[in-house]
């Protein structure tokens, strides 16, 4: 699979500096921030199906949700090899893969410890198919094309300020607004080639304002 861990590496970077933003002294000005990993099954509409992965980061201003989101979607199909004329095996390749960039605004609504969401916005797709020519030679063809990129978020989080636990179990510092989140996204994307799908989300930040 063509999957370039690079282009998530953000998403660690900023986990790294919330967490070192999470040990100062926690103040009235604190922004809702956070970062979060994408995984889960999508497919192209009425074609192939497959996996999805990347990563995710957010920032909110009152109710207005802004987000920079880089996913990839690998479209897998579905060989069979014949072991014997009366045992088969079932093989999947990556058929094509699509690569999203997207900037993302919305609206969030919070509770006590979750939180709902919608946005949508503008994208950067890469297409790329592995093909078969009559001859049964193998290549590759590229697009690039804009997107129209959504989702839909549930999430849940701490709902008070408690020490963060490294490992979820060893407390450490003073009590923060800094924390973990889960959760689930229906992501999609309405372009040339579009797809949609269903993702678990894991992540940290500040996802409210704590008193």
């Amino acid at each position: 699979m063509g999957f370039e861990i690079k282009n998530i590496i953000i998403v660690f970077i900023t986990f790294f500096t919330l967490n070192i933003y999470a040990q100062k002294e926690p103040g009235v000005n604190e922004p809702i921030i956070f970062g979060e990993l994408i995984l889960g099954g999508a497919g192209k509409i009425n074609e192939y199906g497959g996996f999805l992965i990347g990563g995710e980061l957010s920032y909110q201003f009152k109710k207005n949700l802004f987000s920079f989101r880089y996913l990839e979607n690998f479209q897998l199909k579905h060989e069979v090899l014949k072991l014997s004329p009366v045992t088969v095996f079932p093989i999947y390749k990556e058929q094509n893969n699509n690569k999203e960039t997207s900037f993302l605004y919305g609206k969030r609504w919070i509770y006590n410890c979750s939180s709902v969401s919608i946005t949508g916005g503008l994208s950067l797709n890469t297409y790329v198919s592995n093909l078969t020519d009559e001859i049964n030679k193998k290549y590759t063809v590229t697009e690039h094309y804009v997107g129209f990129p959504f989702e839909v978020n549930v999430k849940w989080f701490k709902s008070k300020k408690k020490k963060y636990r490294i490992y979820m179990v060893i407390p450490v510092g003073r009590p923060t607004s800094f924390g973990r989140h889960f959760g689930f996204k229906l992501v999609g994307n309405i372009s040339k080639n579009s797809f949609i799908g269903l993702a678990l989300v894991y992540g940290f930040g500040i996802h409210k304002k704590y008193e």
